[in-house]
């Protein structure tokens, strides 16, 4: 019997007002972001910077040989921005995980202080003090960002599903795995890119910043396949390798149109981060921030789930019913 039911390409417009309306209607959803925006804003600050300024600075004396004259200057310069950095970064911002996480925007913001007065700060001093603290923060974040994609996730899929621990907690495993894999793949290929890149710098510098660019969109013609990998492990409940392959698959199916609907995405988001940030860091206006940044970012989180669902159903539907009819011709 042939099924009349017609599956369209999902749609840009009507994708992204879905999401914000599953928020709004789910509104619940937006204290995961809150609560760990308020926790960076106002709870306890740890400190690296014991540890790695000196690290930074000696590093910088050894290549400062190159700069000749300059190397003061350039040890100087390093110092300011290395301290700069530092006095500003929490290792607590490690809960905000990649791919898979809670969005944050204290993460990205130059706090100087809270409305309540100065935060408690912890100071680490041993290397292996801290990678115990980052190992502890990071599954702590994954295991918390997987609890609020899961939850997303279900909202979209309607009202007759429901969480259950044990499927949460094997959706935090693949979202381990997926981790692993986009660290690996970053970490296997920043160097020789960045040997390529100081190498035509170094030989071309009439070019500018045009070597970067160029790298800049060949990275980002690699990665967009990957967006939705996430999305099948928590919607479908698929394994990491296959939730790999349908994200290619719908992005190469789809990929001007899923361009486009990633541009809309990161404009709306990060556009609207710098209204978010207006207020100083000492002020309670910043909450009004955090409330306006969670709503949007988990909105904007939902509504990719809602392009991959229609996305996948598309996909099943519509191109291999034709892929099938083809072989059948040939045969």
């Amino acid at each position: 019997m042939k099924n009349d039911v017609k599956y369209d390409p999902p749609r840009l417009i009507p994708s992204i007002v879905g999401g914000f309306n599953a928020v709004a209607s789910h509104i619940y959803i937006i204290l995961f972001p809150v609560s760990i925006d308020l926790f960076f804003w106002l709870g306890p600050k740890v400190r690296v910077k014991n540890y790695f300024l000196p690290l930074m600075i000696e590093a910088a004396e050894i290549s400062s040989a190159a700069y000749g004259a300059q190397a003061a200057d350039f040890v100087k310069g390093t110092r300011e921005i290395w301290t700069i950095m530092l006095d500003q970064f929490s290792l607590l911002f490690s809960m905000r995980t990649f791919p898979i996480g809670i969005p944050s925007l204290m993460v990205g913001y130059m706090s100087s202080g809270n409305p309540i007065g100065t935060p408690i700060t912890i100071d680490l001093k041993s290397g292996n003090v801290i990678m115990g603290w980052l190992f502890v923060l990071l599954v702590v974040g994954l295991l918390l960002g997987s609890i609020y994609f899961a939850l997303i996730a279900s909202v979209v899929k309607g009202p007759g599903y429901s969480l259950n621990v044990s499927q949460v907690l094997k959706q935090t495993v693949q979202s381990f795995f997926l981790s692993a894999i986009i660290l690996s793949a970053v970490s296997l290929l920043a160097l020789p890119i960045s040997c390529l890149l100081s190498s035509i710098v170094l030989v071309m510098p009439s070019l500018g910043n045009f070597p970067i660019m160029v790298l800049g969109l060949i990275a980002v013609w690699i990665t967009l396949p990957l967006a939705f990998s996430p999305h099948g492990i928590f919607f479908e409940e698929l394994r990491v390798g296959k939730s790999i392959v349908m994200s290619v698959r719908l992005v190469r199916s789809l990929m001007s149109a899923t361009g486009t609907f990633f541009i809309m995405l990161i404009i709306l988001g990060y556009g609207l981060d710098i209204l978010w940030t207006t207020p100083t860091s000492d002020s309670w206006m910043l909450a009004i921030g955090i409330v306006g940044h969670a709503f949007i970012s988990s909105g904007v989180l939902a509504a990719s789930f809602i392009y991959y669902d229609k996305g996948i159903k598309w996909l099943k539907h519509s191109v291999q019913p034709k892929k099938q009819e083809g072989t059948m011709v040939v045969s």
